[in-house]
């Protein structure tokens, strides 16, 4: 049974919730990953810019959370995995992005079966984190 919103609680969402969020979202997935950017890659013009960031991020939630879609950010620690792990170019994300999706359509079933044997309390926990 679905329990209505009410104007309090949307208040409570945006102080306690959204408001706080916005200096971290800031910090971490616009200024750091244009600061690691340039870091990383002195002398190369990456085009990663404040601007280019947060325009991305604001998008894409902007966009996704239409369908479902959880707040997602850049963030500078999946930069600097990236980056430790050998990407140097576009082309990582892309190959990534590429493998996800096979194994998503090829392994669905698989898994499917393997959360089966999940308690349910962990896989809640995974979904609550």
């Amino acid at each position: 049974r679905a329990v209505p919103s009410t104007w309090g609680d949307f208040q409570v969402g945006l102080l306690q919730g959204s408001l706080p969020q916005i200096p971290t979202t800031l910090l971490n997935s616009v200024i750091a990953v244009v600061r690691l950017a340039d870091d990383l890659y002195p002398g190369r013009s990456t085009g990663v810019t404040v601007r280019s960031v947060a325009t991305s991020v604001g998008m894409m939630n902007l966009l996704f959370c239409w369908f479902g879609g959880l707040p997602m950010c850049h963030g500078a620690g999946g930069l600097a995995g990236q980056h430790r792990f050998g990407a140097r170019t576009n082309l990582s994300i892309i190959v990534l992005g590429a493998i996800k999706l096979l194994l998503g359509v090829s392994m669905s079933g698989l898994f499917l079966q393997m959360f089966r044997y999940f308690p349910q309390g962990i896989l809640a926990a995974l979904l609550a984190v």
